[in-house]
């Protein structure tokens, strides 16, 4: 399993092909900041993980707001 750092570093890289491929230079904070929502896209929102498929919408609608 990749740790964190290797995880990371392979968001930086997809982050700066993606720019490249858009001819923009990023600066550093950019480019981070990129890597690291690129990571959060990767991970399950924490606040949908205690959801259970069986649930109404209403029931739903309200455990969502409560986040």
């Amino acid at each position: 399993m990749p740790t964190d750092f290797e995880l990371h570093s392979a968001f930086i890289e997809l982050a700066k092909n993606a720019f490249a491929e858009q001819a923009y230079e990023p600066t550093d904070a950019i480019l981070m900041a990129s890597a690291k929502n690129l990571a959060r896209l990767q991970t399950p929102s924490s606040a949908f993980a205690h959801l259970t498929p069986d649930g109404n919408f209403s029931d739903l609608l309200k455990s969502l707001a409560h986040v």
